[in-house]
């Protein structure tokens, strides 16, 4: 089994580089081979602004970092399941108030009920720290992350396989999720969404699709406010894979974030996303991405932001045994409530990873993260160095 490669030191590179990924795909199957799969990142860490703060307040750490994750994935005629955990794990050398303990549980089955038919059905739980500096709010005298814990449900019915020429989809999602510090109940919400989506193969490995997804959120009331907000989305997109060279995923169309009290400004207009991975031979392979969405302001008083987010990841085998990585993002705020205020943010990162056993690899990487605020107290530079021990194991 191949070592999995070095994951990404930040959030904000990860989002950036799994856009496509992480867009609502209604009942897809799953493509993993049945089995038991094992792996553990162990990395010491050093980051000298561990808060994402202004250079002034800004405090360094060295860190022990463990991510083990864990997975079986499993059969019964046609029908799949699969339960998965993965956790994140870190111990501060000096701030003691940053160790966080993350656990991430899931289980899903599918199920193929006929040719035509096909059903599923997710649960999860969550038990995690927000990154510091991913959202709009300014904590400059935070001494822990902000930690919540969030269950969601799916169910979803499709019909028309994977394979059919056309075929429909529909969902639907209830997530609830809970702040437990820092004094953020305001955020808590209880969200509904629903999503449909037609898709047509328009060639042997090219599809089309027009998707609908609308989101009821939820919040718990503030002193004098509430972020309650109906989100919609509607886009047509398009899904390639010729040979395996050039494979994509990229969609187009219109947002709309009307919240309930006339004294938040609503949101709407261009919305996309979109991932292109490009293998320029069997050594060399590069990730495009980008996405424009409309996010819930994590402030006060406050509606959401525009956020505008362009990635790229290089992935190149030196030899057969030491790979490098680069990774590159770039994210535009654009804070509508406020119009003196615009967020650039900037990640950067660059690693080596040597495959030392057929299941053990060891990575080094340095990550730079900024974020350039019209707001000068929201401004934040950051420097991380990461050394990794990654084992995997499959059944």
């Amino acid at each position: 089994m191949e070592v999995m490669g070095m994951r990404n030191s930040t959030i904000f590179l990860l989002s950036t580089l799994a856009i496509a990924v992480l867009s609502s795909n209604a009942v897809a199957q799953s493509d993993e081979k049945p089995g038991l799969f094992a792996t553990a990142d162990a990395s010491i860490v050093h980051d000298d602004n561990i808060y994402r703060v202004i250079d002034d307040l800004a405090q360094s750490d060295t860190y022990l970092r463990l991510r083990p994750e864990l997975a079986a994935v499993g059969g019964l005629g046609k029908h799949r399941f699969q339960l998965s955990y993965n956790g994140d794990y870190a111990k501060f050398s000096d701030q003691s108030d940053a160790d966080y303990t993350d656990h991430d549980l899931r289980g899903r089955i599918d199920f193929d009920h006929t040719l035509r038919f096909s059903s599923q059905f997710e649960a999860g739980y969550q038990k995690e720290h927000e990154e510091p500096g991913t959202l709009n709010r300014v904590q400059l005298d935070v001494t822990e992350y902000n930690k919540y814990d969030q269950n969601f449900v799916l169910a979803g019915l499709a019909y028309g396989s994977e394979e059919a020429i056309g075929r429909l989809a529909v969902n639907y999602r209830r997530t609830d999720k809970d702040y437990t510090n820092n004094e953020l109940d305001f955020l808590d919400y209880l969200g509904n969404q629903f999503t449909g989506r037609f898709t047509y193969r328009v060639a042997p490995n090219t599809r089309v699709y027009a998707e609908a997804i609308i989101s009821d959120l939820d919040y718990t009331p503030g002193i004098n406010f509430e972020l309650d907000n109906t989100y919609k989305r509607y886009r047509a997109g398009v899904t390639w894979d010729f040979t395996g060279k050039l494979t994509g995923d990229i969609n187009i169309g219109y947002q709309d974030r009307d919240y309930d009290l006339d004294t938040i400004q609503d949101i709407d207009g261009l919305a996309y996303d979109g991932e292109i991975t490009w293998a320029l031979n069997t050594y060399t392979r590069v990730i495009v991405a980008a996405n424009r969405e409309s996010i819930d302001s994590s402030l006060e008083e406050a509606g959401g932001f525009l956020r505008t987010t362009y990635g790229l990841s290089i992935n190149h085998e030196l030899t057969e045994r030491l790979k490098l990585i680069a990774d590159a993002g770039y994210s535009n705020d654009e804070l509508v409530f406020s119009s003196n205020r615009e967020d650039k943010r900037y990640a950067y990162q660059f690693g080596l990873e040597y495959e030392l056993l057929r299941n053990v690899a060891l990575a080094v990487d340095y990550t730079y993260e900024e974020r350039d605020s019209t707001l000068a107290i929201a401004d934040y530079k950051a420097n991380i160095f990461g050394l990794n021990v990654i084992v995997a194991l499959e059944d």
